[in-house]
């Protein structure tokens, strides 16, 4: 996977309405490359195991 480029890292930034100064833009960057790095095993992970249930809620305890 090829890294977030500055620029990129600006359009998103500027798309979600996030502010995001020129002197951050590099260490956002940067963070959200190292970020996408940690998580890229997980691509590996099987996806095919059993389907996730929400937890019953009891009503008295909300």
């Amino acid at each position: 996977m090829a890294d977030l480029t500055e620029s990129e890292v600006r359009a998103l930034a500027h798309a979600l309405e996030l502010p995001l100064t020129d002197e951050d833009a590099a260490e956002v960057t940067h963070r959200l490359n190292a970020f996408i790095e940690a998580l890229t095993p997980l691509v590996e992970l099987p996806a095919d195991g059993p389907e996730a249930w929400p937890a019953p809620v009891d009503p008295d305890q909300v």
